[in-house]
Protein backbone atom coordinates (compact mmCIF):
# COMPACT_ATOMS: atom_id res chain seq x y z
CA UNK A 1 0.00 0.00 0.00
CA UNK A 2 1.25 3.54 -0.48
CA UNK A 3 -0.14 7.03 0.21
CA UNK A 4 1.59 10.53 -0.54
CA UNK A 5 0.95 13.57 1.85
CA UNK A 6 2.16 16.85 1.16
CA UNK A 7 4.34 18.63 3.42
CA UNK A 8 4.29 22.53 3.59
CA UNK A 9 5.44 25.59 4.96
CA UNK A 10 6.92 28.82 5.17
CA UNK A 11 9.70 30.92 7.01
CA UNK A 12 8.16 34.00 7.50
CA UNK A 13 12.25 35.96 7.97
CA UNK A 14 14.36 36.42 5.02
CA UNK A 15 17.44 35.99 3.25
CA UNK A 16 18.57 32.84 3.98
CA UNK A 17 22.00 30.67 3.21
CA UNK A 18 22.35 27.46 0.81
CA UNK A 19 23.43 25.98 3.61
CA UNK A 20 20.34 27.22 6.14
CA UNK A 21 17.91 25.70 3.21
CA UNK A 22 19.84 22.28 2.52
CA UNK A 23 20.04 22.05 6.41
CA UNK A 24 16.44 22.48 6.95
CA UNK A 25 15.22 20.58 4.27
CA UNK A 26 17.56 17.46 5.54
CA UNK A 27 16.41 17.84 9.08
CA UNK A 28 13.02 18.34 8.07
CA UNK A 29 13.20 14.55 5.75
CA UNK A 30 14.60 12.91 9.29
CA UNK A 31 11.60 14.63 11.28
CA UNK A 32 9.35 13.39 9.26
CA UNK A 33 10.31 9.83 8.97
CA UNK A 34 10.41 9.78 12.88
CA UNK A 35 7.36 11.63 12.79
CA UNK A 36 5.61 8.33 10.35
CA UNK A 37 7.57 6.15 12.99
CA UNK A 38 5.38 7.74 15.41
CA UNK A 39 2.32 6.61 13.80
CA UNK A 40 3.47 3.37 13.01
CA UNK A 41 3.11 3.47 17.23
CA UNK A 42 -0.49 4.02 16.60
CA UNK A 43 -1.22 0.54 15.15
CA UNK A 44 0.23 -2.62 16.17
CA UNK A 45 -0.99 -4.38 12.88
CA UNK A 46 1.04 -1.45 10.49
CA UNK A 47 4.90 -1.76 9.18
CA UNK A 48 5.94 1.25 7.66
CA UNK A 49 8.35 -0.41 4.73
CA UNK A 50 9.70 2.74 3.45
CA UNK A 51 9.28 6.77 3.47
CA UNK A 52 10.47 8.91 0.55
CA UNK A 53 10.54 12.69 0.96
CA UNK A 54 10.87 14.67 -2.23
CA UNK A 55 11.01 18.53 -3.27
CA UNK A 56 8.05 19.66 -5.25
CA UNK A 57 8.78 22.94 -4.71
CA UNK A 58 10.84 25.35 -3.63
CA UNK A 59 10.63 29.34 -3.35
CA UNK A 60 13.32 31.73 -1.88
CA UNK A 61 12.61 35.37 -0.08
CA UNK A 62 10.32 34.44 2.64
CA UNK A 63 11.32 30.62 2.29
CA UNK A 64 8.42 28.47 1.19
CA UNK A 65 8.52 24.98 0.63
CA UNK A 66 6.61 22.15 -0.54
CA UNK A 67 7.67 18.38 0.31
CA UNK A 68 5.95 15.08 -1.23
CA UNK A 69 6.01 12.57 1.56
CA UNK A 70 5.69 9.17 -0.10
CA UNK A 71 4.87 6.87 2.43
CA UNK A 72 5.02 2.61 1.74
CA UNK A 73 3.52 0.67 4.43
CA UNK A 74 1.95 -2.85 4.61
CA UNK A 75 -0.46 -4.68 7.28
CA UNK A 76 0.56 -8.00 8.92
CA UNK A 77 -2.81 -9.58 9.83
CA UNK A 78 -6.25 -8.89 8.44
CA UNK A 79 -7.78 -5.52 9.73
CA UNK A 80 -11.33 -5.64 11.22
CA UNK A 81 -13.69 -3.00 10.56
CA UNK A 82 -14.34 -1.92 13.67
CA UNK A 83 -10.62 -1.44 14.75
CA UNK A 84 -10.45 2.46 16.18
CA UNK A 85 -7.62 4.43 15.32
CA UNK A 86 -6.49 2.32 12.33
CA UNK A 87 -3.95 3.81 9.23
CA UNK A 88 -5.60 1.51 6.80
CA UNK A 89 -7.63 4.43 5.43
CA UNK A 90 -4.77 6.17 4.48
CA UNK A 91 -4.17 4.08 2.37
CA UNK A 92 -6.19 4.68 -0.72
CA UNK A 93 -5.94 6.08 -3.93
CA UNK A 94 -7.02 9.26 -2.84
CA UNK A 95 -6.02 10.57 0.82
CA UNK A 96 -9.54 11.70 2.45
CA UNK A 97 -9.26 15.28 4.14
CA UNK A 98 -9.02 14.72 7.48
CA UNK A 99 -5.76 13.06 7.05
CA UNK A 100 -4.29 15.59 4.72
CA UNK A 101 -2.38 17.14 7.79
CA UNK A 102 -1.42 13.85 9.78
CA UNK A 103 2.26 13.45 8.45
CA UNK A 104 3.05 17.63 9.45
CA UNK A 105 1.37 17.09 12.83
CA UNK A 106 3.44 14.11 13.33
CA UNK A 107 6.27 15.73 12.78
CA UNK A 108 5.48 18.61 14.70
CA UNK A 109 5.09 16.49 17.81
CA UNK A 110 8.53 14.97 17.50
CA UNK A 111 10.03 18.57 17.11
CA UNK A 112 8.08 19.45 19.85
CA UNK A 113 9.10 16.60 22.57
CA UNK A 114 12.76 16.95 21.01
CA UNK A 115 13.11 20.41 21.50
CA UNK A 116 11.41 20.31 25.03
CA UNK A 117 14.40 17.66 26.15
CA UNK A 118 16.83 19.85 24.54
CA UNK A 119 15.70 22.88 26.93
CA UNK A 120 15.54 20.95 30.07
CA UNK A 121 19.08 19.64 29.16
CA UNK A 122 19.97 23.22 29.28
CA UNK A 123 18.15 24.06 31.97
CA UNK A 124 19.63 21.24 33.83
CA UNK A 125 23.17 22.47 32.90
CA UNK A 126 22.22 26.19 34.28
CA UNK A 127 21.24 24.15 37.34
CA UNK A 128 17.32 25.04 36.84
CA UNK A 129 15.09 22.55 37.50
CA UNK A 130 11.81 24.15 37.54
CA UNK A 131 11.78 25.25 34.14
CA UNK A 132 8.37 24.61 32.07
CA UNK A 133 8.77 25.35 28.31
CA UNK A 134 5.19 26.78 28.66
CA UNK A 135 4.91 27.79 24.72
CA UNK A 136 6.68 24.39 23.76
CA UNK A 137 4.19 22.41 25.94
CA UNK A 138 1.01 24.05 25.62
CA UNK A 139 1.99 23.86 21.64
CA UNK A 140 2.83 20.32 21.89
CA UNK A 141 -0.53 19.62 23.55
CA UNK A 142 -2.29 21.50 20.74
CA UNK A 143 -0.80 18.98 18.00
CA UNK A 144 -1.56 15.97 20.53
CA UNK A 145 -5.20 16.88 20.71
CA UNK A 146 -5.27 17.54 16.69
CA UNK A 147 -3.90 14.11 15.83
CA UNK A 148 -6.34 12.53 18.80
CA UNK A 149 -9.16 14.21 16.79
CA UNK A 150 -7.67 12.61 13.31
CA UNK A 151 -7.23 8.98 14.58
CA UNK A 152 -10.15 8.70 16.88
CA UNK A 153 -7.83 7.98 19.76
CA UNK A 154 -7.73 8.92 23.30
CA UNK A 155 -4.83 12.04 23.57
CA UNK A 156 -3.39 9.61 26.31
CA UNK A 157 -2.91 7.01 23.94
CA UNK A 158 -1.04 9.11 21.47
CA UNK A 159 0.78 10.35 24.25
CA UNK A 160 2.67 6.75 25.30
CA UNK A 161 2.78 6.48 21.53
CA UNK A 162 5.25 9.29 21.21
CA UNK A 163 6.97 8.51 24.34
CA UNK A 164 7.87 4.71 22.78
CA UNK A 165 8.85 5.96 19.55
CA UNK A 166 11.18 8.55 21.45
CA UNK A 167 13.01 7.10 23.86
CA UNK A 168 15.95 9.38 25.28
CA UNK A 169 18.67 8.08 23.82
CA UNK A 170 16.58 9.47 20.16
CA UNK A 171 15.62 12.64 22.23
CA UNK A 172 19.18 13.44 22.17
CA UNK A 173 20.33 12.35 18.83
CA UNK A 174 17.62 14.23 17.26
CA UNK A 175 18.38 17.77 18.90
CA UNK A 176 20.53 19.22 16.17
CA UNK A 177 18.33 18.06 13.37
CA UNK A 178 15.20 19.97 15.26
CA UNK A 179 18.52 22.65 15.96
CA UNK A 180 18.65 22.89 12.02
CA UNK A 181 14.75 23.02 11.23
CA UNK A 182 13.90 25.85 14.02
CA UNK A 183 17.38 28.07 13.51
CA UNK A 184 16.18 29.83 10.44
CA UNK A 185 13.33 31.00 12.15
CA UNK A 186 15.43 32.36 15.21
CA UNK A 187 17.29 34.59 13.30
CA UNK A 188 14.62 37.39 13.87
CA UNK A 189 12.50 37.74 17.04
CA UNK A 190 9.52 38.10 15.68
CA UNK A 191 9.64 35.28 12.99
CA UNK A 192 7.63 32.14 13.22
CA UNK A 193 7.22 28.85 11.08
CA UNK A 194 4.01 28.45 9.21
CA UNK A 195 2.54 25.39 8.51
CA UNK A 196 0.06 24.33 5.95
CA UNK A 197 -2.79 22.09 7.83
CA UNK A 198 -0.53 22.04 11.31
CA UNK A 199 -0.28 24.82 13.75
CA UNK A 200 2.59 27.42 12.95
CA UNK A 201 5.15 27.44 14.99
CA UNK A 202 5.17 30.61 17.22
CA UNK A 203 7.88 33.06 17.85
CA UNK A 204 7.55 32.34 21.50
CA UNK A 205 8.09 28.75 21.04
CA UNK A 206 11.32 29.40 18.84
CA UNK A 207 12.78 31.80 21.60
CA UNK A 208 12.34 28.88 23.86
CA UNK A 209 14.59 26.34 22.20
CA UNK A 210 17.78 26.59 23.39
CA UNK A 211 20.75 28.82 21.56
CA UNK A 212 23.04 26.88 19.26
CA UNK A 213 25.96 28.39 21.70
CA UNK A 214 23.70 27.27 25.10
CA UNK A 215 23.60 23.37 23.43
CA UNK A 216 26.85 23.83 22.78
CA UNK A 217 27.70 24.21 26.46
CA UNK A 218 25.83 21.81 27.65
CA UNK A 219 28.15 18.83 29.66
CA UNK A 220 25.81 15.73 28.19
CA UNK A 221 28.89 13.49 30.06
CA UNK A 222 26.66 14.18 33.81
CA UNK A 223 23.36 13.43 32.19
CA UNK A 224 22.97 9.25 32.08
CA UNK A 225 19.82 8.53 29.65
CA UNK A 226 18.53 5.12 30.94
CA UNK A 227 15.59 3.55 29.57
CA UNK A 228 13.18 0.72 29.89
CA UNK A 229 14.27 0.33 33.78
CA UNK A 230 11.97 -1.03 36.68
CA UNK A 231 12.07 2.12 39.38
CA UNK A 232 10.74 1.89 43.29
CA UNK A 233 8.90 4.89 44.01
CA UNK A 234 9.86 5.91 47.59
CA UNK A 235 8.49 9.24 48.13
CA UNK A 236 5.75 11.21 46.52
CA UNK A 237 3.75 14.25 46.44
CA UNK A 238 1.22 14.91 44.19
CA UNK A 239 1.23 18.56 44.14
CA UNK A 240 4.19 18.99 43.15
CA UNK A 241 6.31 17.55 40.19
CA UNK A 242 9.85 18.70 41.17
CA UNK A 243 9.90 18.19 45.18
CA UNK A 244 9.07 15.45 47.57
CA UNK A 245 9.43 12.48 44.97
CA UNK A 246 12.14 9.50 45.67
CA UNK A 247 13.30 6.78 43.75
CA UNK A 248 15.05 3.22 43.89
CA UNK A 249 16.24 1.82 40.24
CA UNK A 250 16.24 -1.64 40.49
CA UNK A 251 18.60 -3.87 39.29
CA UNK A 252 21.53 -1.28 38.48
CA UNK A 253 24.54 -1.17 40.48
CA UNK A 254 25.51 2.20 39.21
CA UNK A 255 22.38 3.77 40.87
CA UNK A 256 22.66 1.71 44.13
CA UNK A 257 20.35 4.63 46.43
CA UNK A 258 17.40 6.34 46.41
CA UNK A 259 18.24 9.29 44.68
CA UNK A 260 15.30 12.70 44.84
CA UNK A 261 13.19 12.43 41.62
CA UNK A 262 11.55 15.14 39.56
CA UNK A 263 8.50 14.51 37.29
CA UNK A 264 8.61 15.79 33.07
CA UNK A 265 5.48 17.96 32.61
CA UNK A 266 3.56 15.13 30.97
CA UNK A 267 4.16 12.78 33.65
CA UNK A 268 1.09 12.35 35.69
CA UNK A 269 1.47 12.67 39.30
CA UNK A 270 -1.33 10.98 40.62
CA UNK A 271 -1.38 8.22 38.07
CA UNK A 272 2.15 7.90 39.24
CA UNK A 273 1.13 7.04 43.08
CA UNK A 274 -0.98 5.05 42.60
CA UNK A 275 1.72 2.20 42.00
CA UNK A 276 4.99 1.43 44.05
CA UNK A 277 6.92 0.40 40.90
CA UNK A 278 6.90 1.60 37.28
CA UNK A 279 9.02 0.97 34.27
CA UNK A 280 10.30 3.97 33.15
CA UNK A 281 12.85 5.93 30.83
CA UNK A 282 15.19 8.15 32.96
CA UNK A 283 17.50 11.12 32.43
CA UNK A 284 20.15 10.81 35.44
CA UNK A 285 21.92 13.74 36.68
CA UNK A 286 25.31 12.99 37.66
CA UNK A 287 28.45 15.02 39.67
CA UNK A 288 31.78 14.18 37.93
CA UNK A 289 34.23 13.43 40.84
CA UNK A 290 37.41 14.94 40.97
CA UNK A 291 38.74 11.05 40.02
CA UNK A 292 36.66 11.71 37.02
CA UNK A 293 33.72 9.11 38.73
CA UNK A 294 30.33 10.14 38.78
CA UNK A 295 27.72 10.72 41.81
CA UNK A 296 24.48 10.18 40.68
CA UNK A 297 22.54 13.30 42.32
CA UNK A 298 18.63 13.29 41.26
CA UNK A 299 16.51 11.33 38.90
CA UNK A 300 14.17 13.12 35.96
CA UNK A 301 11.44 11.05 35.22
CA UNK A 302 10.88 11.21 31.56
CA UNK A 303 7.78 8.91 30.93
CA UNK A 304 6.50 5.38 32.43
CA UNK A 305 4.43 2.81 31.87
CA UNK A 306 1.43 1.51 33.82
CA UNK A 307 2.53 -2.15 35.28
CA UNK A 308 0.05 -4.67 34.14
CA UNK A 309 -2.88 -6.18 36.54
CA UNK A 310 -1.62 -8.31 38.75
CA UNK A 311 2.34 -6.29 38.62
CA UNK A 312 3.31 -4.16 41.23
Amino acid sequence: MRAIFKHSGKYTADAYTIDEVISSLAAQKVLLEEGLNFLAELDRDFTLDKVTVRVDSLETGSLIWDLLVVVHGEYQTQIEEKVVGSLEEMFGVDIPPQYEGIVTLAALAVTYVVARYAYDRVARSKGDSSSAAPTINGDNNIVIQQISSVVGQDPQFIEKALERSLPPSKRKKLIPKVADFLRPAKKEKSAKIEMQNAPDIKAKALAEFPSDADLKSVDDSTVIDVEGVTIDIRGTDRDKINTGWGAVVIGDESFPKRLPMDLYPTVNPEVLALHQQVKANLAIECERRPDNSLKPKRIHLLSFEKPEIGDA
